[in-house]
């Protein structure tokens, strides 16, 4: 639970330190996406410190890919 609060601490520190400057420069769409990336980077923190097992992330490249693979084979004749 420590390594959580600390892990989540850093990032509002990081957050704290540059998002005041985008703000002031008006620049949201670049907020919005920094806001995204650091909470999606503080998030695989939290499971990788837990050592919690995350799935690969090629499963869902191939749920996206067997679909259009399929369709094209059936349309070439493979």
């Amino acid at each position: 639970m420590l390594i959580t609060i600390v892990i989540i601490c850093i990032g509002l520190a990081i957050a704290a330190k540059d998002l005041p400057g985008l703000y002031r420069k008006h620049r949201f769409k670049d907020m919005f996406v920094y806001i995204l990336m650091l909470g999606l980077g503080t998030w695989l923190s939290i499971l990788a410190a837990k050592l919690e097992v995350t799935p690969s992330p090629l499963i869902l490249i191939e749920i996206i890919y067997n679909p259009v693979n399929a369709f094209v084979s059936h349309v070439f004749g493979f």
